[in-house]
Formats: structure tokens, sequence, C-alpha cells
């Protein structure tokens, strides 16, 4: 997808995530829009797209929230580099690797914002940080990962059509 696309897209994504998902949360909790883009995205595209998605998702994200600007685009291009490495053709044809890899990135992702809060002085209770908010959310982005994902399925067809001979 260019960068034509691929802007307004993330911009769009990131008013819905920092204003509309807030209001629809469960329990205060609520899937990570940006992340579950990028997610799949990466299971679906060559290898190295994920992370100028999660780049280019990141700012967007950095621009609107409270965190220190730079800790998300860090976070979602870590993901997106890392579906990079790991992307092999099993994850187009198994069910279930997508909704492991989907619980591993939110740990990741949530990791490396961990991380990096810390880093800067932030005082993070990460016991609790883990366990209340990190693996609810991986689960919530686990049930949610099909809606994202299939629609980006077909726009991936529809940008990349294959060539049948």
């Amino acid at each position: 997808m260019t960068l034509w696309l691929l802007v307004p897209a993330f911009a769009i994504v990131s008013i819905i995530q920092t204003a509309v998902l807030p209001m629809v949360s469960i329990a205060g909790l609520r899937p990570d829009l940006a992340l579950l883009i990028v997610v799949a995205w990466g299971l679906l595209s060559n290898p190295g797209e994920a992370a100028v998605w999660g780049f280019v998702g990141g700012l967007f994200l950095d621009l609107a929230s409270g965190l220190p600007f730079g800790t998300q685009t860090l976070a979602l291009t870590g993901v997106g580099l890392l579906l990079s490495l790991a992307q092999t053709n099993i994850f187009r044809s198994n069910l279930l690797l997508p909704p492991a890899a989907m619980l591993l990135a939110t740990l990741v992702y949530n990791l490396i914002i961990l991380g990096i809060l810390s880093t800067l002085g932030w005082q993070i209770n990460w016991e609790d940080y883990v366990v209340w908010i990190t693996l609810p959310t991986a689960l919530i982005n686990t049930f949610v990962l099909p809606l994202v994902y299939f629609p980006l399925q077909r726009l991936h067809r529809f940008l990349h059509p294959q060539v049948e001979w």
C-alpha cells in the first residue's frame, strides 16, 4: 500500500483509537486497533511492510497520546520488524498461528512500552500492569483480530492480485 493511502488510514485509526474506543471499553480495557492492523498486515504482506505500517501508525498515536514521543512508534515498529523476521507461509494457511501471533505481539508491544517508560524513570508496577492490563488486552485483541484480519486480507488481495497462468 502506498504512503498516499497508508498515512490517511492511520490518521483515521489513531482518531478512532484515542477518541472513540475509550468510550466503548470493557472494564477499562479496549483493543489496540493500530496494533491489530500492524499484526494483521504483517501476517498478510511481504516482509518489512508491517514495520512501515507500525512506524506510521506509531507516529500518529504518539501525536495523540500522553506518552513520551516515540514510545508507540518504537513499540509498533518493533512488533512489525519481529513479524517480518518470523513471517513464513505457514501464517497464511494455519488458523491457529494468527491468534498466537496476536497474543505474542500484544505482550511484546506492551513490554516495549513498559521498558521505555521504566527507562525514562516512570514508576511501573510491572506485575499489576502485565496481569491486569496486558494479558486481558491480549485476549481482547485476539478475539477482535478476525474483524480486522479478514477485511485486510481482502484489501491485500485487491492491492496484490495473484496472476494465474
